[in-house]
C-alpha cells in the first residue's frame, strides 16, 4: 500500500508541474544560460544560445559565422513560439509579440544570408538544410546562385 501512495504523490506533483499556472511563471523574456559545446576547429570554446534546441542547429552553431549563427538563434525562438499553444489572452499576446520578433523577415533574412555566403559550400550547404527543414523559400535570385561545393558534395 505504501507503494501505491507514493506513486500517487508522485504522479499528483507532475501534474502540478505541468499545469497552465506554473508555467505562467516562465516568461518569454526569461533569460537563458548558454550550453557550452564542443571547442571549434582553432581551438576556442563555443557555447550555443538555449534558444538553438534542434540537434541539427547545434551541430552546424560553432562552425558558422557570427551573422549565420544569430539567424540560428532566431530561427529556432521563431520554430519555438509558433508551436507554443496559447492557453489564455495574456499568453496570446506574449506568443503573438515573440512571433513577430523572431519570425518576421525570416525569408528575406535567409536569402540575404545565402547571398553573403554564396561562395562558402559549408555554410551555403547548412543553411540550404536548414531552409529545407524550416520551409524558407528562395527568392529568384537565390535559386539563380551557382552551388559553392566542389562537384561531388
Amino acid at each position: 500500500m505504501p507503494t501505491k501512495r507514493s506513486a500517487l504523490i508522485v504522479l499528483f506533483l507532475l501534474l502540478a508541474a505541468c499545469s497552465p499556472r506554473a508555467v505562467e511563471r516562465e516568461t518569454l523574456d526569461t533569460p537563458r544560460a548558454p550550453v557550452p559545446l564542443a571547442d571549434t576547429a582553432s581551438g576556442a570554446r563555443c557555447d550555443v544560445p538555449a534558444e538553438v534546441f534542434v540537434a541539427e542547429d547545434i551541430r552546424m552553431y560553432c562552425a558558422m559565422p557570427g551573422d549565420v549563427q544569430a539567424f540560428l538563434a532566431r530561427e529556432s525562438a521563431c520554430q519555438h513560439f509558433a508551436g507554443e499553444e496559447a492557453y489564455d489572452e495574456d499568453r496570446a499576446r506574449e506568443l503573438a509579440y515573440a512571433i513577430h520578433e523572431s519570425c518576421d523577415d525570416r525569408a528575406r533574412l535567409f536569402n540575404q544570408l545565402l547571398h553573403r555566403h554564396a561562395d562558402n559550400c559549408l555554410v551555403h550547404t547548412e543553411l540550404m538544410l536548414l531552409g529545407t527543414r524550416n520551409e524558407l523559400i528562395l527568392d529568384a535570385d537565390s535559386r539563380a546562385l551557382p552551388n559553392p561545393c566542389p562537384r561531388g558534395m
